[in-house]
């Protein structure tokens, strides 16, 4: 439907609604439709993804992380408390805890094995003694018995002193050792040093009070060193549990923290008490929902601006998931690589995503999300917001800037080697543009030799990888999608392309015609802002179809050859011309030619009316049903088809004219484009009135330059011209 200032379908829309509105309530209203129905799910998971991804990617690590560090690390930033809290300090009370251990002294139990195994020692010894000194024999060998027989180290002279004693006194002697032993057994030896030199001083205390002599006395602390061990032994679960009861005696350690308060100091190492603090203050809840909040609202921006100024893309369900594919891969990527690569991975991914999407979608689109993913990057590849101005203007400069222009390099792409131009202006871009901004904020002056290699491999890759990813991501998706860009267009316009050099080869007359078509068609593009490259494919494949009977169509039927429609009934002549429509359109299918394309084949006859046959069967009065004489549509849907449209019929009428003037082309495309619009063909296309008076002067202007008045030349004499030849040949001159 034609406009003035809107869009058919729009307009159409609304005047709907208008009917239904004054229209009389139906006594039987059509089933209500239940709300959850209504609600487009679709897009709101679309929408929710989005603002996952870009609450993921803009987040600081460390809002997800409580004590994204680690002992022994440097802290890169000042933490200061975002909240007040009271804790429990693990850290001090275990510290406490362990004091209180450490001073649980080890716990001993008696070993009664000791005690039992020397006394049975020692009373074998004086019974040993005992009889051995009434034997007779030297003192050598009975010493060497005694050592023999009990197996323990008594020095020679204490047994040589004790063999001297009698029996009474080795008896007496025999009682008071064990007594004075056994009662050191019964109070407990421990394994010390210490304890056992203090047992053994009683005992040699004890043995000098005796009624002896001072030899006896002598050889009986001899024995005493000998036999008094230790028998007390270390008891671990009896210490552990005595540890453990001390342990729970101690309360627990409370600190306070209040907001504000400084955690740490930049350039502080970390350590365990910092990151008991961190882990005690938790979440920042507030930062994070604030987060979400503004991965809301960017996602919202988006949203009206696709609605304001994209809203063809923002009713198609197909562009916005490539859309969300392309950007949402791009912050995700970025967001993985960033820790490992460095900030300026994000160049080379967002001007990635900026060229495919002027490239796929819209040249304007891709200026506005560079600007706001290159926000949402220096946002995620921030530690800590509080330091964005001093280390994030670099990386947002450059990441926003290398964005824009990857857009503008993309925005009139015709052939692929334009992008090796658009990947060299990027890559020298990203160099200069961090040198300069490096000058403001100072990195440039510090930058080492480490630094300026690095800056110069970034500013390689930043050149390379769009346009390496773009050529391989626009050859991938592009089909799925069912989007046709440029070098899918610019392609199929090649004369040496399969179809076209078929339709050459097999008719001529079309081939030349449709070119014209797409000359009319381009220049009429061009005046409206529709997709002129589209145009000019449509134009050179809308009649693809005819390759099949060639000799049934005017054009390519050679003077002075039969026409084979002299043979025919009106309606049968027709029938076989429309047939190239659906021919055509098998042809595209089958070589695998962009929707758009197929849509145009399909559309560039409309249902428009086949005048010339349809008069012939009303002369013969064999007129049935005028349908028979019309083609079978559907009629234009998009703009480019239209225009072709048009552009075919204009094409054909002004050829059938011998040497038109000015004045009967003006006339020719009036009459087309009115008849068009009065038999409603344009009525499913989104023209308005003025494209469809721009489309008409388009077609006059260019129409005019092909038949412009040529100048009239003299005619040569013949015998002139033929003597002229022959002094040629004679090696003579034409002058």
């Amino acid at each position: 439907m034609l406009m003035g200032s809107e869009s058919g379908a729009n307009w159409l829309l609304r005047w709907r609604r208008g009917g239904q509105r004054g229209r009389a309530k139906s006594p039987h209203p059509a089933p209500s439709v239940p709300l959850w129905r209504q609600i487009p799910w679709r897009r709101l998971r679309l929408f929710f993804v989005t603002v996952l991804v870009l609450f993921l990617s803009m987040t600081p690590h460390q809002l997800f992380v409580p004590a994204p560090f680690v002992e022994g690390q440097v802290f890169p930033y000042d933490i200061r408390a975002f909240r007040t809290i009271r804790y429990r300090s693990e850290i001090e009370t275990e510290r406490r805890r362990q004091e209180a251990a450490e001073a649980v002294p080890r716990q001993y139990r008696l070993d009664p094995s000791v005690s039992a195994h020397w006394e049975a020692v020692l009373k074998d010894l004086f019974d040993g003694l005992i009889i051995l000194r009434d034997e007779t024999g030297p003192l050598t060998e009975k010493i060497q018995q005694v050592r023999d027989r009990f197996g323990i180290n008594v020095p020679n002279q204490v047994v040589a002193t004790l063999l001297k004693a009698d029996p009474s006194a080795l008896r007496y002697m025999q009682e008071m050792l064990l007594r004075f032993l056994d009662a050191e057994w019964q109070r407990g030896i421990r394994p010390s040093a210490e304890e056992q030199t203090s047992a053994l001083q009683r005992v040699r205390g004890k043995i000098e009070q005796l009624p002896l002599t001072t030899d006896y006395r002598w050889a009986l602390k001899q024995l005493a060193e000998i036999a008094l061990q230790p028998n007390m032994a270390f008891d671990p679960i009896a210490t552990e549990q005595a540890r453990e009861e001390a342990r729970k005696i101690v309360e627990p350690v409370w600190r306070t923290i209040r907001a504000g308060d400084l955690i740490a100091h930049k350039g502080e190492l970390v350590t365990a008490m910092h990151l008991e603090k961190l882990r005690a203050l938790g979440h920042n809840l507030s930062a994070l929902i604030g987060t979400l909040l503004l991965a809301m609202l960017l996602t919202l921006g988006v949203i009206f601006f696709l609605k304001m100024v994209l809203p063809d893309t923002a009713a198609n369900d197909r562009l916005l998931l490539l859309l969300i594919l392309l950007w949402l891969l791009c912050l995700a990527l970025v967001r993985f690589l960033m820790h490992p690569l460095g900030a300026e991975v994000a160049f080379a991914f967002v001007a990635t995503a900026s060229m495919m999407t002027a490239v796929l979608v819209s040249p304007l689109f891709s200026l506005f999300a560079a600007g706001i993913f290159a926000l949402v990057t220096t946002l995620g590849m921030a530690m800590d917001w509080q330091t964005l101005p001093a280390s994030a203007l670099r990386p947002f400069l450059v990441t926003a800037t290398v964005g824009i222009a990857a857009a503008f390099l993309s925005a009139e792409l015709r052939v692929r080697a334009q992008l090796v131009r658009a990947g060299v202006v990027l890559g020298v871009g990203a160099f200069a543009l961090q040198i300069v901004v490096g000058v403001i904020t100072g990195e440039t002056l510090t930058m080492d030799w480490y630094d300026f290699r690095r800056l110069c491999l970034w500013s390689v890759l930043t050149g390379a990888i769009p346009p390496a990813l773009t050529l391989a991501g626009v050859s991938i998706l592009e089909r799925p999608f069912g989007i046709t860009t440029v070098f899918t267009l610019m392609e199929l316009s090649n004369p040496h392309a399969p179809l076209l050099r078929e339709l050459a080869e097999k008719a001529p007359g079309t081939f030349q015609g449709s070119l014209m078509v797409a000359r009319l068609a381009q220049e009429a593009a061009k005046r409206i802002s529709a997709n002129e490259l589209l145009a000019w494919a449509g134009g050179l494949y809308h009649d693809i179809g005819k390759v099949t009977r060639p000799g049934y169509f005017v054009e390519n039927q050679p003077t002075g050859v039969a026409n084979p429609h002299d043979h025919l009934s009106p309606q049968m002549s027709a029938k076989v011309l429309m047939l190239h429509v659906h021919q055509g359109e098998e042809l595209a299918q089958q070589h695998r030619l962009p929707q758009p394309i197929v849509d145009i084949i399909r559309e560039h006859h409309g249902t428009s009316p086949m005048t010339y046959f349809l008069a012939k069967a009303k002369e013969r009065g064999e007129l049935l049903n005028e349908s028979d004489y019309r083609y079978k549509g559907p009629k234009p849907r998009s703009k480019e088809s239209a225009i072709i449209m048009l552009a075919d019929s204009v094409e054909a009428a002004v050829r059938s004219l011998n040497h038109p003037t000015p004045k009967d082309i003006e006339r020719v495309v009036e009459n087309i484009v009115a008849g068009k619009v009065a038999d409603g063909q344009l009525d499913e296309t989104p023209l308005s009135f003025r494209e469809v008076q721009e489309i008409k002067r388009a077609f006059t202007d260019t129409l005019k330059s092909i038949y412009h008045q040529r100048i009239e030349y003299p005619k040569l004499d013949p015998d002139r011209h033929a003597n002229h030849a022959q002094r040629v040949r004679n090696g003579g001159s034409l002058f």
